[in-house]
């Protein structure tokens, strides 16, 4: 567990050397505390422009998944945002806002994912 938290404090200082990371979040079972042995880690980035996409995603590897927030489901996106650990937030502003437009457009689009849901467990 040592190994894997020093990877993930390396890859955090490496990317928030760049001035176009606004936050780096740890998601999924790990920010969650309920990970198990095959689990992989899961890193989202939220990037003020999409130039440094291929490099984010440069820093996945088979136990870790580095990914550019805005190429995110918008239903992951909501989820990284309800349940994730900022690891480093360099703009609260801009962080501000991309949490209130997810959030808008997830309670936009909520009523048909839980209607599709449904129509879905049905069949």
């Amino acid at each position: 567990m040592d190994e894997l938290k020093e990877r993930i404090n390396s890859i955090v200082e490496s990317l928030k050397k760049y001035p176009e990371v606004v936050a780096i979040i740890l998601y999924g079972s790990y920010a969650k505390g309920k990970e198990k042995p095959l689990s992989d880690i899961d890193v989202a980035v939220i990037l003020k422009d999409k130039s440094l996409e291929a490099e984010v995603s440069s820093f996945s590897s088979n136990i870790l998944d580095v990914v550019p927030f805005h190429r995110l489901p918008l239903y992951i996106k909501f989820e990284v945002l309800k349940h994730g650990k900022v690891l480093f937030l360099r703009d609260r502003e801009v962080f501000t806002n991309v949490k209130r437009r997810i959030l808008r457009d997830y309670l936009e689009m909520s009523y048909l994912y839980k209607r599709m849901q449904r129509r879905v467990l049905s069949q």
